[in-house]
């Protein structure tokens, strides 16, 4: 199969940054000859945006995942599926963010909304959707990671298992990691067992984008794993100001 992972600059979105928006992603969408791609996260400024999107898209066997910022804090933080040619709300949004704030009670809410409402397939592939910070149900530094939660086997076992049941893990981010080789060794781990993992963040200034353009294969924008190790796209956009990266999955 054929993914595509495609950031967009940080903005306000004036009127006129709106409208281009839309054209851009809907152009984008009928365009490509992917199965499946992930916009990174807070890109559109509402869910009518989205939806004029969903019209404009003819290509029907496109799947592509969204996130809309649609109120202040996490809950805000809503997923949103196009499949089929239809907008489906996933009904479910981020949880936690930090490492902090990945408690006993939200690991284990988690791990409910991963079963219940972040899992899908396309192409004959099942994908599995981790929120940006959600990432902190493991812990580790630059050399390895596990389950945060030691004490509680039954929700590793939970987890694992979760995980040893997909093809793809997805991890939409908002803004590139500060510690990004903990990062990466997250990454590392959702792609053990032959999975990929697939993550991708906003642009914040035009020196992120030159330097993932000049150095596709380790950029901080887009990272793809296979069996711990990162894959090279097989096509990266040159001009426009936002970043596309096709990726080959066998």
């Amino acid at each position: 199969m054929i993914v595509q992972l495609v950031s967009f600059p940080i903005s306000r979105l004036t009127l006129k940054e709106r409208e281009y928006r839309i054209d851009t992603i809907s152009r984008i969408l009928n365009e490509t000859d992917a199965d499946f791609v992930m916009f990174s996260e807070h890109i559109l400024k509402s869910k009518d945006d989205l939806f004029k999107i969903g019209e404009n898209v003819r290509h029907k066997h496109i799947t592509a995942l969204f996130e809309l910022d649609e109120l202040k804090g996490l809950k805000g933080n809503k997923l949103y599926l196009l499949q089929n040619g239809k907008i489906n709300n996933l009904e479910t949004n981020q949880i936690f963010s930090t490492s902090e704030k990945a408690t006993e009670n939200n690991i284990e809410f988690l791990i409910e909304e991963l079963v219940q409402h972040r899992q899908f397939d396309v192409a004959g592939k099942h994908f599995l959707v981790i929120q940006c910070g959600e990432n902190n149900i493991l812990k580790g530094n630059t050399g390895s990671a596990d389950f945060r939660l030691q004490n509680r086997p039954d929700l590793k076992r939970r987890f694992f298992g979760i995980l040893n049941g997909v093809d793809i893990v997805l991890n939409p981010v908002h803004s590139r990691w500060g510690r990004f080789g903990c990062f990466l060794c997250r990454m590392r781990k959702y792609s053990e067992k032959k999975r990929y993992s697939l993550s991708c963040t906003r642009i914040v200034d035009n020196n992120q984008l030159k330097l993932a353009r000049k150095n596709p294969d380790h950029n901080v924008t887009h990272v793809v794993m296979h069996s711990k190790r990162r894959i090279s796209p097989i096509y990266t956009n040159q001009v426009e100001d936002y970043l596309l990266q096709t990726y080959e999955i066998p």
